[in-house]
């Protein structure tokens, strides 16, 4: 009784706890690098000081125009590396994560195939 209690906790509510820590790990990366608010707020200017609207002759105007430009496409280009460093580490993160998952699985199966390999008398070559 007391194995069939650890057996359906580990694919029951045990199961369940892994996928919610891998989702809140997952969340927690793509948090920590914004990428949604990175997407919503690409092409905003970068860190100008600036922003307001400049009144004028022409050539004061047009060099407003370009400041903001250059900081929009500067800003766009700092974004688009981060959401894409982020984006990197989800996947190396999600193919870690996906092991675990895999290890959790089949973990209560090695004492089983290991006393089948201890009782046909099967060793690795190594040893």
């Amino acid at each position: 009784m007391f194995l069939v209690g650890i057996i359906s906790w580990w694919y029951g509510s045990g199961w369940k706890g892994q996928l919610r820590r891998v989702r809140d790990r997952l969340a927690a990366t793509a948090g920590y690098f914004s990428i949604g608010q990175l997407f919503a707020t690409l092409f905003s200017p970068f860190r100008q000081i600036s922003a307001e609207n400049i009144h004028g002759s022409a050539a004061v105007q047009f060099r407003a125009f370009f400041d903001k430009t250059l900081s929009r496409v500067i800003g766009a280009v700092v974004r688009l590396c981060t959401i894409l460093a982020g984006i990197i580490s989800l996947l190396f993160q999600s193919i870690f994560e996906l092991i675990i998952l895999v290890i959790w699985l089949t973990l209560p199966v090695f004492p089983i195939v290991g006393l089948i390999a201890f009782v046909i008398g099967w060793a690795p070559t190594w040893m």
